[in-house]
């Protein structure tokens, strides 16, 4: 044991820069992997609609291109200031729950705002902004005289393109594409589990209104 002890120590330093340097990886690994059951675990659920998406972008192998109701916001409508905006600021959009059961867009703002009991908020990245007309959607099924996506189209709006950073997600293989036609006809939702300071991940997907499908593991 004492000769072994000893080799260790007369080794050379770039054998202990190695061992410290795995060290430090296990460590960072199980840090990454701790935050993300935490997240997945203690986050508020919130469920989002998916939207289509541009037909420019292609399917990439079993990971699902998806893209939110929230993902193309109107800075006129939810801004208070939105000449303050540029492509690449981070935001904060408040999110609120509808009768639908699905969370939708209230607010959205640079600093992070204060957490209420009946809005959580989502944080994400501005990827770009134009002022082509935005064509307000509906749920499947949904009486559009009812909500407030029956306004008229925000024609001459600023609108900030988000990315939230759950804009795609593995599938089993084989299964992507016919998800992503689901996802076109409006008939797939996202659960999200956001956390405290906005950051989201997806737990799994809800196909046609059913159960959850496709949960995403802990580990």
């Amino acid at each position: 044991m004492t000769d072994w002890l000893e080799r260790i120590a007369r080794a050379p330093y770039r054998l202990w820069g190695l061992i410290l340097a795995g060290v430090l990886m296990t460590a960072l690994l199980g840090q990454i992997v701790i935050e993300r059951i935490t997240l997945l675990t203690s986050g508020t659920e919130v469920r989002l609609a998916t939207a289509p998406v541009d037909p420019r972008d292609i399917f990439r192998g079993d990971y699902v291109i998806l893209t939110y109701e929230i993902t193309r916001l109107p800075l006129d409508r939810l801004a208070e200031n939105k000449d303050a905006f540029d492509p690449g600021s981070v935001v904060y959009v408040t999110l609120e729950e509808e009768p639908s059961g699905l969370w939708q867009a209230k607010s959205i703002d640079l600093d992070r705002p204060d957490a209420s009991s009946n809005t959580v908020f989502i944080k994400g990245k501005i990827d770009w902004m134009d002022t082509a007309p935005l064509v307000p959607t509906a749920v499947p099924g949904e009486d559009t005289t009812l909500t407030p996506r029956a306004e008229e189209p925000c024609i001459n709006c600023l609108n900030a393109r988000i990315a939230y950073g759950i804009e795609s997600y593995f599938v089993p293989e084989g299964e992507g594409r016919a998800l992503e036609d689901m996802r076109d006809e409006r008939s797939v939702t996202v659960i999200a589990s956001v956390s405290k300071n906005g950051t989201a991940a997806i737990k799994g997907l809800i196909l046609d209104g059913g159960d959850p499908v496709y949960l995403e593991p802990l580990l």
